[in-house]
């Protein structure tokens, strides 16, 4: 099978292509409209193509060898963090999800991998997530889609974001997100085994000499769930968000309290800081969807 090459919309600073480049593929095109996160871009991936606005996007614009396409759109309009703001898909940054089907309709890759906040399911009662699907199924993907933690891939941090695949003409992409076989079903939440979903959590961080502190303690107990606030010291922290609740560092529990001095990073980075690591998709959950699609095209 030749290389696959990917065009990384809504890039960031750059989590699906990480995975996708630790795995063999050849990241050929990016967009991404934040200058920090274009810094961070250009400096890893130097021979790809980086456009800033993909409303100036052009099909002709994207290399035609690249067969997969990634999309993170903005979730700030569909996330249940924004309680009383979330306008789905009539606010102007989620909706420009249709920008990235208007791209598609003009070239239509064998594959396609979206990526959001669990709040898309919910979104107007469900009514953003249908037109999601709705878009992506007339253009004929054969779609799958699950909403996957980040905390049993290894990486000590809850995350849950819902991942949508899409294959041309098939539903190969039930093969890339789910196992075959029945699904263990409990009574209720917690009762179920942590069994990582890609590898071994070996060599994450979850000795109990480790904390992960946050800001933000005041206002939600710790049972508040994954955008609880305060720290922990089981080894694995609390969704990192993007509005500088979370500090971003996982420290010894004998480092000095001061974080940022733990952390090593200037304060004149931190606005830039939080919203790209909260904004980022995690590299081990689309490094196991990237490994699971290259496993289907060497199948055939």
């Amino acid at each position: 099978m030749n290389t696959m090459e990917v065009a990384s919309f809504f890039a960031g600073i750059g989590g699906f292509d990480l995975a996708f480049e630790q795995i063999g593929m050849k990241v050929v095109f990016q967009c991404e409209i934040n200058k920090f996160a274009q810094t961070i871009l250009k400096k890893h991936w130097p021979d790809s193509l980086l456009m800033p606005d993909i409303r100036k996007v052009q099909v002709q614009d994207i290399p035609k060898n690249a067969n997969l396409w990634c999309a993170g759109f903005p979730c700030q309009d569909l996330s249940s963090a924004n309680q009383g703001k979330r306008r789905g898909f009539d606010g102007e940054r989620s909706s420009l999800f249709y920008e990235f089907v208007r791209l598609l309709k003009e070239r239509k890759p064998k594959w396609i991998i979206l990526e959001n906040v669990p709040g898309l399911l919910n979104s107007h009662q469900g009514e953003d997530f249908r037109c999601v699907i709705k878009e992506l199924d007339e253009l004929g993907y054969g779609l799958s889609w699950r909403v996957l933690d980040a905390k049993y891939f290894g990486t000590p941090q809850r995350r849950r974001r819902v991942y949508i695949v899409g294959s041309l003409g098939s539903l190969s992409s039930a093969r890339v997100l789910f196992e075959e076989g029945a699904t263990r079903v409990v009574a209720r939440q917690g009762l179920g085994e942590k069994v990582p979903g890609a590898g071994t959590a070996a060599n994450s961080n979850r000795e109990t000499d480790y904390y992960a502190i946050q800001h933000a303690s005041i206002g939600r107990k710790a049972s508040a769930g994954p955008q609880a606030k305060g720290y922990r010291n089981d080894g694995e922290t609390y969704t990192l968000d993007s509005r500088g609740s979370s500090d971003v560092v996982v420290c010894p529990t004998d480092a000095p309290f001061r974080v940022r001095k733990a952390s090593g990073i200037s304060k004149k980075l931190d606005s830039s800081r939080y919203r790209a690591i909260g904004n980022a998709v995690n590299v081990e959950v689309v490094r196991w969807i990237g490994q699971r699609i290259l496993d289907i095209e060497r199948s055939r």
